[in-house]
């Protein structure tokens, strides 16, 4: 680990500020970024459960052979709530969290409705990254307040009791908007 990401690591993003956490390893699930400057958190509320519910906007998307099914794909912004003291909180906005959020011109996916992720409670782990090092140590010379909330990538993973995890969301604000 690197000293940059020992810095920032030690620092907690605004986003996960509302929740307890808890380092762990990332989850090696396909699209969960990995890696020496992956960082992986467990997120519990402050209640005292480690045991959350996910709501997601979710947009329609035709998918299979020919495009004959149609499934209702998680997006953000995704909103993690407490089943047992029924706090609600915002977990990820592409427009306000990141890289791109934090410049301003980070895009929330258009969405056709939202719903739970899963039926029940379960197990919530987020992955997020501080790949562009260079830019990271010229905003810490610049005297840049916050560089742990401008990471780079940011993954969310739900498991559910006696279930493999599965992929919410993966973001990856930092890549060029011309691809």
């Amino acid at each position: 680990m690197s000293d940059l990401l020992a810095l920032l690591g030690a620092r907690i993003p605004a986003n996960l500020a509302p929740f307890m956490l808890a380092s762990v390893t990332a989850p090696a699930v396909r699209g969960v970024p990995h890696g020496p400057d992956v960082l992986a958190r467990r997120l519990g509320c402050p209640c005292g459960s480690w045991e959350l519910k996910l709501r997601t906007a979710r947009r329609r998307e035709r998918r299979g052979l020919f495009g004959r099914k149609t499934v209702a794909a998680p997006v953000a912004p995704v909103h993690a709530a407490c089943p047992v003291c029924g706090r609600e909180v915002l977990l990820f906005d592409p427009a306000q969290h990141g890289w791109h959020g934090r410049h301003g011109d980070g895009v929330r996916p258009r969405a056709d409705d939202e719903a739970w992720f899963a039926n029940a409670a379960g197990e919530v782990v987020v992955a997020y990254a501080y790949r562009a090092e260079d830019a990271y140590r010229a905003m810490l010379a610049d005297g840049c307040p916050d560089p742990q909330d401008w990471f780079d990538c940011f993954a969310i993973v739900f498991r559910a009791a006696g279930a493999q995890p599965l992929l919410v969301l993966s973001e990856e604000p930092y890549r060029r908007l011309d691809r």
